[in-house]
C-alpha cells in the first residue's frame, strides 16, 4: 500500500520518478519504447540537498491532437491492461477540456499538454498503475496547487489552470508556494487513482521523492511512502423499525462481510428497532452500504472509520476419537491468550458419535 503526498504538487513526470523506485525501470523505459520513440532516462538528482529521481525526457515537440493520442496507445504492442489505464487518464484530460471549452470530446485538441510527454506519462503511470495495483488501493494527502497565475495559450489564469481545477473536483487541495505546481496531468493521473484522503497516524517502510523540473525554495518533489501492511476495515451503522425478522435475517445470507450485528434498541418516540452494525472491507464500504439501503428501506448509512488491534492467530490439528480437530491457537506478543476448537469439527464429531456437543467440547478443551 502507498501514500501518495504531494506536498509540493504534482505532474505526470513526477509521479513517475518517485515510484520508479518500487518497479523495475528498464522494464518500464522499455513499454514506454514500444509506443513512443524517444530517449527516456531516470537518474538520481539533487533537489535542495537531497537525492531524488528524476525523469528526463529528449523532448519532441509534436503537437497531438486527443484522438492521435488515443491511436498512438492503441495501436502499440503492449499489455491492454497498461494500455486501459493510459487512455483512461487521457480521457479523463480530454473531458476536463471538453467541459471547460463547451466543445464534443472529439474537437478537443491539447494545448499545453499536446507534446508527446504527456503519452509518455500517461504510459509510464498506467504501467505504473498495474504493477503496483493502485487503482481505488493507496491513499493521498492534501494536494498542493501552488499559488499565482499561469499563462496558457487563452490568457493569464489563476492557479490552478481551468483543467486542473476541473479535475480535482472532490479532492482535498490548498495553496502554497509559487507557481503551478499541480499540473492537469498530475491531476489526471490521481483522479484516475482514485486514492483515499488519509487521516491519523502512518507506518512507512520506505520513502521516495521525484523530482520536478523548476527550481522553488520548497522543495519540488513528489513524495511517496510505502506503508506498512495494516488493515483496512469500516464500520457500518444504520437504524431501523420497521424492518421484518426475515428481512434482518436474510442479512446475514447476503452480505459479504467481516461481520453482522443486529442489536435490539429504543428508537425515537420510544419505538423498538435494531441497530444494524457491520465490519466490512475498506474497498466494499460503498457498495455495501448501497446493499443495505437497498434490502431494508434505510434512508441513510453511517461510514466510520475503526482501528483496531488483532491477536495473533494459527490453526492447529489434533486428533481425537481418530478424528481430527482443528484448534485456533491465539496470541498477543507471544502469550496464549486462547485455544478455541473449530466448532463444525466437534459437530461432526457429535453427530456421529451420537454424543452431547457440550460433552465433546469439554473433553477437547482438557487435551489442549
Amino acid at each position: 500500500m502507498f501514500l501518495i503526498d504531494p506536498f509540493s504538487g504534482i505532474s505526470g513526470d513526477m509521479f513517475i520518478a518517485a515510484f520508479s523506485e518500487f518497479i523495475d525501470k528498464n522494464e518500464l523505459i522499455k513499454i514506454i519504447n514500444k509506443v513512443i520513440n524517444a530517449k527516456i532516462d531516470i537518474k538520481k538528482v539533487k533537489k535542495n540537498g537531497i537525492i531524488a529521481n528524476k525523469l528526463i525526457i529528449s523532448k519532441k515537440d509534436k503537437n497531438l491532437s486527443y484522438n492521435e493520442m488515443k491511436e498512438i496507445i492503441l495501436s502499440a504492442n503492449i499489455d491492454n491492461r497498461i494500455k486501459n489505464h493510459a487512455i483512461s487518464i487521457i480521457n479523463i484530460l480530454a473531458k476536463a477540456e471538453a467541459k471547460i471549452h463547451g466543445i464534443d470530446l472529439d474537437e478537443v485538441h491539447f494545448h499545453e499538454i499536446s507534446e508527446i510527454d504527456t503519452v509518455i506519462d500517461a504510459l509510464g503511470a498506467g504501467y505504473i498503475i498495474e504493477k503496483l495495483n493502485l487503482k481505488n488501493n493507496c491513499y493521498y494527502l492534501p494536494i498542493n496547487l501552488g499559488k499565482g497565475f499561469v499563462k496558457i495559450t487563452h490568457g493569464l489564469y489563476p492557479i490552478p489552470a481551468p483543467a486542473t481545477s476541473e479535475i480535482l473536483k472532490g479532492f482535498e487541495v490548498f495553496y502554497y508556494g509559487e507557481g503551478e505546481l499541480t499540473t492537469p496531468t498530475g491531476a489526471a493521473i490521481l483522479r484516475y487513482i482514485n486514492p483515499t484522503l488519509l487521516k491519523g497516524s502512518f507506518t512507512y517502510t520506505k520513502v521516495s521523492y521525484g523530482a520536478g523540473d523548476r527550481e522553488y525554495e520548497l522543495l519540488n518533489t513528489l513524495r511517496v511512502f510505502k506503508l506498512k501492511d495494516r488493515e483496512e476495515v469500516i464500520l457500518l451503522e444504520t437504524n431501523v423499525d420497521d424492518v421484518s425478522g426475515e428481512i434482518l435475517g436474510y442479512l446475514y445470507d447476503i452480505l459479504d462481510v467481516r461481520d453482522l450485528h443486529i442489536i435490539p434498541c429504543y428508537m425515537k418516540k420510544n419505538r423498538p428497532g435494531y441497530l444494524i452494525r457491520v465490519i466490512v472491507d475498506r474497498d466494499k464500504a460503498i457498495e455495501t452500504a448501497k446493499r443495505l439501503m437497498k434490502e431494508t428501506g434505510t434512508l441513510g448509512v453511517r461510514i466510520i472509520d475503526i482501528k483496531r488491534i488483532k491477536a495473533n492467530r494459527e490453526v492447529k490439528e489434533i486428533n481425537y476419537m481418530g478424528e481430527k480437530v482443528k484448534v485456533k491457537v491465539s496470541d498477543i506478543d507471544g502469550c496464549i491468550i486462547s485455544k478455541k476448537p473449530e466448532y463444525e469439527d466437534l459437530k461432526k464429531i457429535a453427530k456421529k458419535y451420537n454424543k452431547p456437543l457440550k460433552d465433546i467440547y469439554n473433553e477437547v478443551k482438557k487435551i489442549l
